[in-house]
């Protein structure tokens, strides 16, 4: 079931590269921006940049919004990531025995 899902995600992940790309790098740049921003904020003391970082955080926020083509590419993407690394099966069993 596993491999089923990675497959058709790969292949909706090229198709979507394919029709959305330049969409699909702004709205993952604008994600980073967004992302990076909020991390900073969390870290800021002044209240300028406290507003710098909220600024930034609507900026990378309107980014994501006007490409909103891409954010399915980018949404693909996170997919694929998370069914590779972190759905890894557990190859042990604990319920048998081993002589």
């Amino acid at each position: 079931m596993r491999g089923i899902i990675v497959g058709i995600l790969v292949v909706a992940l090229i198709i979507a590269i394919i029709v959305f790309l330049w969409p699909a790098i702004m709205a993952a740049l604008g994600a980073a921006l967004g992302y990076w921003a909020l991390r900073q904020l969390m870290m800021a003391n002044s209240t300028g940049e406290k507003i710098l970082y909220g600024v930034l955080i609507g900026v990378g926020g309107l980014i994501i919004l006007s490409n909103l083509h891409g954010v399915l590419t980018v949404a693909i993407v996170v997919a694929l990531l998370y069914f590779l690394t972190k759905n890894k099966r557990n190859t042990t069993n604990t319920n048998t025995f081993d002589y």
